[in-house]
């Protein structure tokens, strides 16, 4: 997949989140770079449904405005010995599409890569939860009838056309999902035939229909759920409630202990002098930081950097890595450190130079362990790797 940025969606970000964001709709033509099919493509969902381990709730199917029940386009397959109930048919999702069926496929970056990886653009700018939605509609076909979501969405067109006719989110904001009339909408805000790697923004809310024209649409549809201040100050105060103060186990039914009133309001005001007393800038940054790892957007290599510590040696750079470490005493020349809960007991000589390395300090896997040959500190070295104390230096 080509790089792509969060302002190949938006454009001049201040100006978006100044002018658009949870405020209207917005239109970028042209705002994809490179082939919209690298993003996804007809070809890589004909790869997916043919997999044989794509199942509903993944995939979704639509005809003429109703949903199709997932028993009309699954079956079952034997693996390994073993049935696997409900697995998509290929061959009954290309039937249902041949009749006109819009077929959509839900949380894509949940099993797709690719998908994942494009999904996060949106997902670290944002701090929320951003699930990826593909729409297939044939031509000529209409996909859903006028709605609105409790999301907000990046609508990008990646094959074929789409007719799209959007309205101001109405005052008051609705949060659940509703169904419209075109009579009663009027005249929309932005009517537009959507081209591929054309782009559109709806706030949470946003009324809006689609109709694929001449060709059969693909385009997608990143979902962001908003994290309302109540949802924001919810996760502020469970976490200020997790202080042992809070942990008491009080009786209140019919033997309620004689001082529980009083003890109950000195608990109120220890909560609220410790949500008055919460760093506000901190605490945003932690928000932010949670909304950024919640599940569907998470990124690792762990299985590649354990691989990759198999080729340390005494001249490889390593960078002190982000796990929090705990040092014991010195028992006979060996001391026990403390690492992701786990007890391990080091030469003291090691536990030295740990003990004198700053967060994200570099050093020689040679010098891990002073007063032994170069080949044994690289080996010491490699096992402290392996746990996450050291990490591999982008630079070596």
């Amino acid at each position: 997949m080509a790089d792509h940025a969060f302002a190949d969606l938006v454009g001049d970000e201040q100006v978006f989140f100044t002018e658009y964001f949870n405020k209207k709709p917005m239109l970028r033509k042209n705002a994809v770079p490179g082939d919209p099919r690298d993003i996804l493509s007809l070809r890589k969902l004909d790869q997916l449904v043919n997999l044989e381990v794509i199942r509903p709730p993944y995939i979704k199917v639509n005809l003429k405005g109703n949903g199709v029940p997932e028993q009309g386009y699954s079956r079952n397959v034997v693996v390994q010995g073993q049935t696997i109930t409900d697995v998509v048919d290929p061959e009954k999702i290309y039937e249902l599409f041949r009749a006109g069926a819009t077929v959509t496929w839900c949380s894509l970056n949940q099993i797709d890569p690719g998908m994942r990886e494009f999904t996060r653009l949106i997902t670290e700018k944002m701090a929320v939860r951003t699930d990826t939605v593909a729409f297939l509609t044939p031509a000529g076909k209409k996909g859903y009838p006028p709605h609105h979501d409790p999301v907000d969405l990046f609508i990008v067109q990646l094959e074929g056309t789409k007719h799209w006719k959007l309205w101001n989110p109405p005052t008051p904001r609705l949060g659940d999902n509703a169904q419209y009339t075109l009579e009663g909408l009027g005249e929309p805000e932005i009517e537009v035939s959507l081209q591929p790697g054309d782009v559109l923004y709806l706030p949470y809310g946003t009324p809006h229909a689609a109709t694929a024209e001449d060709k059969a649409s693909l385009h997608l549809s990143i979902m962001m759920r908003p994290r309302m201040w109540r949802d924001l100050l919810r996760e502020t105060f469970e976490e200020v409630l997790t202080a042992e103060v809070f942990t008491a186990y009080p009786h209140i039914g019919e033997w309620r202990e004689a001082d529980a009133e009083a003890v109950f309001k000195d608990k109120i005001q220890e909560l609220v002098a410790r949500l008055e007393s919460v760093d506000a800038a901190a605490e945003l940054d932690r928000l932010a930081d949670t909304g950024r790892h919640l599940d569907g957007s998470s990124k690792g290599t762990t299985f590649q950097n354990i691989a990759d510590t198999d080729d340390i040696g005494p001249d490889t750079r390593l960078r002190r890595g982000g796990v929090d470490l705990t040092f014991g005493d010195d028992e006979g020349g060996r001391t026990q450190l403390v690492v992701k809960g786990h007890k391990i007991a080091v030469p003291t000589p090691i536990a030295e130079t740990l003990a004198a390395l700053g967060p994200d300090a570099e050093i020689e896997a040679s010098h891990v362990f002073p007063g032994v040959d170069a080949l044994r500190s690289a080996k010491a070295a490699q096992g402290l790797t392996r746990l996450g104390v050291f990490e591999l230096s982008k630079a070596g």
